[in-house]
């Protein structure tokens, strides 16, 4: 085997007949357990089965069916029960299972800087949606067929991207279709895509539920057998038993789990797949040379000698002609592979179908998951109901034998043979190993262990305590290890607690959680404060892990405050500071003393409190995760399925129950919008400040619940200006009674004005002379963005910055990290990949500029910056200056105050025309200059940018050189048609065409294409005479929505113009019918929206530049029309503009 492309399984997680977790699987396994049982008369009556048919000749009622299939978690994964009943319960118990066996792996996903995590996954067509559909077809029609929340919650292909979706998942998800043996060929290409690096872990396997079970009628000749049992490789054999299962494997290169100390249960030495083609008797036939091929590959990959095999996982179909094309297939391919004639029964065979069943594209990764308990335990599992070979001469002959006991296998080199095989002659084989021993030293034994877990309500958390509990009691991992995992392998949720215990002590204080032991917390978001009033080294070594643990936003003092915010949560580095308590720690920092604990121990009760802690940062390279107790999830039935749909005789139709209303429901119109919001949500115990995105509200409910309150009320509510995902039943009820007293002159924004007014007060720090030369060097901020990855394009194509850097400030872990989001921001905008050897990344939030650029390669980027393009920003025009702030305005302050403190002086600024508002005098213009008033009506984002040209204006005051930059709407590539996806213009005009009509609305739209407002930046950047001006980078006669559809119809993309209500009600009722989150989006917006100004926008300035140039900034139908075909490549855009643009 070798090293170097062997890859480790580290957990697994699955859900098969009578076993939820893999111990009780393998534990089965091991005791020859059958799981194919009857299915109950009940279940069975549900589903349209009478008791006659049940009991006729040749009706066969046993199953391998796995225990409440429609019990889900749905409010973990953020769906609402409607959203849940709409999805297979395949699919919903993959997703489960793959979050199971992350657990068990000691890893989660860690957002957009967590490692990157590929899903490869095969899945059965899925009877639960076909009968959703079937049923509505009856009072629907075929439209019935095409409705798409039906089709995503059904679909194979969208099992993996929505465990990438719901997981947070950043590497490749696929869906892998190879019938029965899906699973296993998952797998392979899993493995393949660990290899080439494509991702860092890998969730692999599949999901087959027959769900409803309902039973067979026997067909002779067929492959379901004559009673419902699978004898494979017996002579009584008929057929395969009918079956479910889910199951997922993770993956990692097996060098990388070493090094982390991961659980590893066995080492993947080699795989194959391959197809037999056309030597066959048939399609659905196999054939023994397609299979051998494919195993003889497998063990040549893995470098195994097939005299090392001990077990060999068949395929096992149990049919006739399938048993012996698969025995001899393997026979004929380990002797390809090597194996000598006299080489006979040392290798035991056997196949997980005589346990529980043919569990359709779950098939393979069931044989998988036994086969990683054979070679880890070298336990030889009884091969169950086996009596009498069904080729006796061959299999005596063979390197094969059938154990119809529990054997043990001692070899330490013993490998296991896995096979799968798919109707359509896709053959799959894997090659196993055992594990090898840890090369990470365990977390060393302590008196006193400390042990972190959280959940999301107290109950979980109280289960997820006695789950702990019972595996400690089982003393199969180190105490130090248990808690080294639930540092580093856990997701943090709002119920949090802290055990500290002897080992001994450990399991009596989780069953008992009570104080001091267990300190349990429901905690809220903290910022950490630290006050380091000590000094010296062990001081200084405290505060750097400290820092490193806390991260850059940690406020820190030389002495202990006097007053904090509520929020705050402070740690003191110092003698005599006093005593630890509620909100703060103290730790001694006498040199020479151990305060390693002292420092875990504060790290510790600052995430009890709700501080972000990286656990990271207290690695000193022992401590292995182990294998622990998954989250105990409060599963609710989640089922669209009822009597009606099987047209059982006399059967009522039974709504699912919905909770009652609860006590303290608010009366008048704020309790009738709670009912509403009830019903849309399907859930009950909704209040009034309950939030819409946190009750896992969509684009389509909030259309939904826009038009419900347009026909209650007579208010077209506007639901982005009333919150947007924050929108509360509260703000809707303000909303609708305010609607009619408004005036339209009213002001908005108003209760940021002591903000703002506080912010206009910031006074900048002296602007220090220049010790050295100035640098020759760009910084640039906002890289990934729309914006920023194209001026990034420019600054390296542009011959004034021919001999200069690019420092990019990136939000990422590190510069690999960074570089690898500057290249897919390139190809996504369809740009070159910019140059490694010029753009440095500055890995760091946009937040905490000043500190990340300081300490950047100990002060590089102050001697080598000579110029600032500070692009980046929190766009948003739904949210309120407070919520912008921090990215926006304040960052903006910090990010000059750095340049201040070290003499830089050059800085270009990327605002918005939203900042500008119409001067006295000004004729309705607004007018091309920096002095610029407030504009009453402007949202949070335009706010946002006005303030921080006001601090701009200080910093000019006393010499620094400042060009302000004020683009419009963002127009897409003159060449390529590259365009922004996020943008709320390419989305209007997605909308329109997709409807076939307009908002009649002859709104300017000033706009301008990307490419010619970066490379206006950035070659303005850099003349002289350009330091104190402002440029609008707008055309100087602004296209009209009208006259862009116009153009558009002339180009063979028609609409019609209608009044805008009338096109929001198409526009609605499209978005209904299809669920297209586009459509929801828009059809809730209004063309003010876009956040543009309807007067006319002197931009004198850019013009001459323009004009020197010979380019023409207008957006014209054909221009649009790029952007659209560029878009229709988007997954987001596909099924909008395909065939709208494939035909003009």
């Amino acid at each position: 085997m070798n090293s170097e492309t062997a890859v480790a399984v580290v957990g697994v997680g699955c859900r098969f007949p009578e076993a939820v977790t893999p111990e009780e699987f393998w534990s089965n396994l091991d005791k020859g357990v059958v799981s194919l049982r009857d299915i109950p008369a009940e279940d069975l009556r549900r589903c349209g089965v009478s008791p006659e048919t049940a009991a006729a000749p040749g009706f066969v009622t046993r199953s391998g069916w796995i225990a409440d299939p429609e019990l889900f978690a749905a409010e973990f994964f953020g769906l609402t029960p409607v959203e849940a009943e709409l999805i297979d319960p395949q699919q919903r118990l993959f997703l489960e299972a793959c979050r199971d066996g992350l657990e068990r792996a000691g890893h989660l996903p860690n957002g957009e800087h967590g490692p990157q995590v590929g899903v490869f996954a095969g899945a059965s067509n899925s009877t639960y949606n076909t009968l959703l559909q079937y049923a509505r077809a009856r009072t629907e029609g075929p439209a019935a067929f095409d409705d798409l929340a039906t089709q995503l919650g059904g679909g194979i292909d969208f099992m993996a991207p929505r465990v990438s979706y719901k997981l947070g998942l950043r590497g490749p998800s696929l869906a892998v279709q190879t019938a029965c043996s899906s699973s296993l060929t998952a797998v392979h290409y899993a493995v393949l895509s660990l290899l080439s690096e494509e991702c860092d872990i890998a969730l692999a396997g599949g999901s087959g539920l027959s769900y409803p079970s309902v039973g067979y009628r026997y067909q002779p000749g067929g492959v379901l057998s004559e009673d419902g049992f699978c004898r494979a490789f017996d002579i009584r054999s008929t057929g395969t038993g009918a079956g479910s299962g889910i199951g997922v494997v993770v993956l990692r290169r097996l060098a990388d789990a070493l090094a982390d100390g991961d659980p590893v249960l066995a080492v993947i030495g080699g795989s194959a797949v391959g197809n037999d083609g056309a030597r066959r008797p048939g399609f659905t036939a196999p054939s023994p040379d397609g299979l051998a091929s494919v195993v003889a590959a497998a063990l040549t990959v893995a470098g195994t000698d097939p005299a090392d095999l001990r077990y060999a996982e068949a395929h096992g179909s149990g049919t006739p002609l399938g048993d012996q094309v698969e025995l001899r297939g393997l026979i004929d391919g380990l002797r390809a592979a090597g194996a000598r004639p006299s080489d006979r029964n040392h290798c035991a065979l056997g196949t997980v179908k005589a346990n529980i069943g043919h569990a359709g594209s779950a098939a393979g990764i069931a044989g998988l998951i036994k086969a990683v308990h054979v070679v880890r335990t070298g336990n030889l599992a009884p091969h169950p109901m086996f009596e009498h070979a069904r080729d006796p001469g061959v299999l005596a002959d063979s390197p094969f034998r059938v154990p119809t006991e529990l054997e043990r296998c001692t070899d330490a080199g013993r490998r296991v043979l896995v096979n799968s095989m798919g109707l359509g002659g896709a053959n799959a084989s894997v090659v196993l190993a055992p594990p090898p021993e840890p090369v990470r030293p365990a977390a060393p034994a302590r008196p006193v262990v400390r042990l972190q877990l959280s959940a999301r309500t107290r109950t979980e958390l109280d289960a997820l305590s006695r789950d702990l509990a019972d595996e400690i009691d089982q003393d199969r991992a180190a105490p130090g290890d248990i808690a080294h995992t639930l540092r580093l392998g856990r997701q943090d949720f709002a119920e949090r607690r802290v055990v500290t215990a002897a080992p001994d002590r450990l399991a009596a204080a989780l069953r008992l959680p009570r104080p001091p032991a267990a300190r349990t917390v429901r905690a809220g978001t903290r910022r950490p404060v630290l006050a380091v009033t000590a000094s010296g080294e062990q001081a200084e070594a405290i505060r750097t892990t400290l820092l490193a643990a806390l991260g850059g936003r940690t406020e820190q003092h030389t002495g202990v405050p006097d007053a904090l915010p509520a929020d705050a949560y402070l740690i003191v580095v110092g003698e005599g500071e006093g005593e630890s308590g509620p909100g703060r720690y103290v730790i001694p920092a006498a040199d020479g003393a151990d305060t390693g604990d002292h420092i875990a121990a504060a790290l510790a009760d600052a995430w009890l409190h709700g501080v972000p802690v990286d656990a990271r940062a207290l690695d000193d390279g022992t401590g292995r995760r182990v294998t622990l107790p998954t989250y105990p999830y409060t599963r609710r039935r989640c089922s669209a399925l009822d009597d009606s749909v099987f047209d059982v005789p006399g059967a009522a139709r039974q709504e699912p129950a919905r909770p009652s209303a609860p006590a303290g429901r608010p009366a008048g119109l704020e309790g009738e919008l709670v009912a509403l919001w009830e019903e849309l949500f399907g859930t009950g115990g909704i209040g009034p400040h309950d939030t819409f995105g946190a009750l896992g509200g969509t684009s389509l409910l909030g259309l939904r619940m826009t038009l419900e309150v347009q026909e209650r009320y007579g208010i077209l509510l506007n639901l982005h200006r009333t919150g947007g995902s924050q929108a509360t039943v509260a703000r809707v009820a303000e909303a609708i009674r305010g609607a009619s007293d408004r005036t339209d002159g009213e002001p908005t924004g108003t209760a940021d004005a002591a903000l703002i007014d506080a912010d206009l007060a910031l006074e900048l720090p002296p602007l220090a002379p220049r010790t050295a030369p100035p640098g020759t060097d760009v910084l640039l901020t906002g890289a990934t963005g729309f914006v920023g990855a194209f001026l990034l394009h420019e600054l390296l194509q542009d011959p004034g910055h021919r001999d200069s850097r690019v420092y990019c400030l990136v939000r990422a872990d590190d510069e690999d990290h960074g570089r690898r989001r500057l290249r897919e921001a390139a190809a996504r905008f369809r740009l070159p990949e910019p140059d490694p050897e010029r753009v440095h990344v500055v890995p760091g939030d946009l937040r905490d500029v000043a500190e990340v650029c300081e300490t950047y390669r100990d002060g590089e980027l102050a001697r080598r910056t000579g110029h600032v393009v500070h692009c980046g920003a929190h766009v948003v025009f739904t949210e309120p200056y407070e919520v912008l702030r921090p990215a926006n305005t304040l960052a903006t302050y910090h990010l000059l105050g750095w340049m201040r403190r070290h003499g830089i002086t050059d800085i270009s600024y990327i605002s918005t025309l939203a900042a500008c508002g119409q001067a006295l005098g000004s004729e309705g213009r607004l007018l091309e200059r920096r002095e610029q008033p407030l504009d009453p009506e402007a949202g949070g984002y335009g706010i946002s940018k006005w303030v921080s040209e006001r601090l701009l204006d200080k910093a000019e005051r006393d010499g620094m050189r400042v060009r302000v930059f004020r683009p419009g709407l963002i127009g897409g590539d003159t060449t390529t048609g590259a365009c922004n996806d996020l943008d709320m213009l390419w989305r209007l005009v997605a909308a329109c065409l997709a409807v076939g009509a307009h908002p009649a609305d002859d709104m300017p739209l000033p706009v301008a294409p990307i490419d010619l407002v970066a490379r206006a930046v950035v070659q303005l950047g850099r003349e002289p005479g350009s330091a104190g001006r402002a440029y609008h980078l707008v055309g100087a006669e602004a296209t009209t929505f009208a006259a862009l559809f116009a153009e558009l119809g002339a180009l063979g993309a028609p609409t019609r113009p209608v009044p805008v209500a009338e096109w929001a009600r198409l526009a609605g009722r499209r978005a209904l019918e299809t669920g297209d989150p586009v459509l929801s989006t828009m059809a809730l917006y209004e063309t003010h929206d876009l956040d543009t100004p309807r007067v006319d926008v002197e931009a004198r300035l850019w013009g001459d530049w323009l004009r020197e140039r010979g380019l023409d900034p207008r957006l014209d139908g054909g221009r649009a029309l790029q952007a659209l075909r560029h878009l229709a490549g988007h997954p987001t855009f596909a099924d909008l503009l395909t065939d709208v643009t494939e035909g003009a």
